[in-house]
């Protein structure tokens, strides 16, 4: 496939580096206009801690012009700007795939001619140093229509393509829910481990426990206003488990602000106090976590 990256980050470098390995693939990379110096190669360290070198083919006119696939790896708050970029410099057949955290970063979907998918991942990378990105865990792919229609057999390809790169991959009928649960999931570990400054796997101490209970019951309500339907019990049973199962990693958010960089928070918890607004219900403790984060990104 004809395929473009957006964005030089971690889950930017990870696409690229796989989806250059398929000859068969024609990939470039397009970089945020903070890239103050592009480099002619980049540099990746594997899962097994083995680091090589690559050539970084840019995107030009010609590459947006015929891509089939667009991987829109950026951060949330990046996203609106991403897309207005691409304004009459893609066909209205090429695909748009959104892989960014949270939710809410685009409402004008229904103004986008392409058709648009959710790609959802927990795979682990980090960047190391700018163009040089780090494959920290193995893990999984959703990927679904959020607006638009593809057919089977476009559907099929990207698939058989996003696969071939970096198992594993399903197609799923039901992003919204899958978009729903990683919220969820986002909404305790991201904000928790930021501002207390720990590993996923600290998640796991009783002090955090009448946290994490309260947390969950105001998302469970904010869902349910949204017709997504979660168990207490299994929702708190997944999150403790993710936290277990990335118990050495570093979230993105903890990250961000470690780097002194602007965090996804009004996308993950702000998307969650946000809609609660408007249900006319009440979130204090997403609403605590985002005044938290916002005076340490300050």
């Amino acid at each position: 496939m004809n395929i473009v990256v957006i964005g030089q980050g971690a889950i930017g470098l990870l696409w690229y580096h796989h989806l250059v390995k398929t000859p068969e693939n024609s990939v470039s990379l397009s970089c945020s206009a903070s890239a103050s110096s592009i480099p002619s190669h980049y540099h990746f360290t594997n899962i097994k801690n083995h680091s090589e070198e690559g050539l970084l083919t840019l995107a030009n006119n010609a590459s947006f012009a015929n891509a089939e696939l667009i991987l829109l790896c950026v951060k949330s708050y990046q996203v609106k700007a991403a897309m207005e970029a691409l304004n009459n410099k893609i066909s209205t057949q090429a695909i748009i795939v959104f892989c960014h955290n949270g939710m809410g970063a685009y409402h004008d979907l229904a103004k986008i001619q392409q058709p648009c998918l959710a790609l959802l991942t927990t795979h682990g990378c980090k960047i190391i140093r700018p163009f040089h990105a780090q494959h920290t865990g193995l893990g999984h792919h959703d990927l679904g229509v959020v607006t638009g229609n593809i057919t089977l057999s476009m559907r099929d390809n990207i698939s058989a393509t996003l696969t071939q790169a970096l198992p594993t991959l399903i197609f799923t009928e039901a992003i919204k829910d899958k978009q729903w649960l990683k919220l969820a999931i986002n909404c305790v570990i991201n904000p928790i481990t930021a501002i207390e400054n720990i590993d996923n796997g600290q998640l796991l101490d009783d002090r955090f426990r009448l946290l994490i209970t309260a947390l969950i019951s105001e998302i469970i309500a904010v869902a349910a206003d949204e017709n997504i339907n979660f168990d207490f019990n299994e929702l708190q049973a997944t999150i403790l488990q993710v936290a277990k199962n990335t118990a050495e990693n570093c979230s993105s958010m903890r990250s961000d602000i470690l780097q002194q960089r602007k965090t996804e928070i009004d996308y993950i918890n702000g998307y969650m106090v946000s809609l609660a607004k408007k249900a006319g219900l009440g979130v204090a403790q997403n609403e605590k976590l985002i005044r938290q984060i916002k005076a340490l990104e300050v």
